[in-house]
């Protein structure tokens, strides 16, 4: 399920409590009105190609208290008031479904930065995530045309290439930051191959402001390994994820080594992006814990 996809059947069916299958909470390094405007404005034409319906007049889209509904949809906004935490939620369920969903964006000034943050939750009898798992295409907007950073490096929506020691060297230090809030995909290809595992670009497309990608020159394994252990080295063919707060000696389980389930010399049945998919799930899945300061801004409202 994307969470960009909607229903139109009654909300609120769902007795159980609601579960939060992606949270991402980045920072501009511009800080200004017009910034945090074009955050806005950039919220509203995701609601307006995805809900067009909900959309309203442009008279009041200013307006700090707003809400809209159709049939099995609910858009509302709200901003606390001095007006730096701005938030838009729709919600909305699934057609012949006990599931609903809710995603909630805000644009945030925090009196140091600009910061725009997004969370999906969803709503079930059955509390099981579902079986594909896509971040709302609004993250992709708001890397594409606002300048976000997250430890001191730019948030991308491209792979960042590894073939130099002092390449290497800048990738070491980001991943060891604990300014870092996002995770970090390592990818490395094979030897005289471009064989990743997965579609670098692909990859870094998908999870666009959730993590970053990086691709690894194979001769700068073993620095890596040499340097974080070799139980959290790269490994050609494979992502592996190191998470927000990683430290050397760090546990394995918390920076996941993802391999392709499926081997390459076997072909997928239509289905080439398998793997990329169940990379992109598990970073939303580390997403939840990570975006530490979304929960805070939402309590400024």
């Amino acid at each position: 399920m994307n969470p960009d996809d909607g229903g139109n059947t009654s909300l609120g069916r769902s007795a159980a409590g609601p579960n939060v299958l992606v949270r991402a909470a980045l920072r501009s390094t511009t800080y200004s009105p017009t910034n945090r405007r074009l955050a806005q404005e950039l919220v509203w034409r995701w609601v307006g190609v995805k809900w067009p319906g909900l959309m309203p007049p442009a008279s009041d889209l200013d307006r700090r208290h707003l809400e809209r509904s159709l049939p099995g949809r609910k858009l509302s906004v709200s901003a606390n008031g001095d007006g730096s935490v701005w938030t838009l939620e729709v919600a909305y369920s699934e057609r012949d479904s006990t599931r609903s969903w809710i995603t909630r964006a805000l644009v945030a000034d925090t009196g140091e930065a600009d910061v725009v943050g997004l969370q999906t939750t969803f709503s079930d009898i059955n509390p099981a995530p579902p079986s594909v798992v896509a971040p709302p295409s609004l993250l992709g907007a708001w890397v594409e045309r606002l300048d976000l950073e997250d430890g001191g490096v730019a948030v991308l929506s491209e792979p960042r290439m590894i073939v130099d020691q002092e390449q290497l060297k800048a990738f070491c230090d980001h991943v060891l930051s604990d300014k870092r809030t996002l995770p970090v995909i390592a990818l490395a290809n094979k030897p005289n191959s471009r064989y990743y595992g997965v579609d670098p670009r692909g990859l870094a497309q998908a999870v666009r402001g959730l993590a970053h990608v990086a691709c690894l020159a194979p001769d700068l394994i073993s620095d890596v390994s040499n340097r974080f252990g070799k139980n959290l080295a790269p490994v050609q063919g494979a992502a592996r994820i190191y998470g927000t707060g990683f430290t050397i000696g760090a546990a394995p389980k918390d920076n996941p080594l993802i391999r392709d389930p499926v081997a390459p010399s076997i072909q997928r049945d239509g289905d080439p992006g398998g793997f990329r998919r169940l990379v992109c799930r598990q970073v939303c899945a580390m997403s939840v814990s990570s975006a530490k300061g979304f929960d805070a801004l939402l309590r400024a409202r």
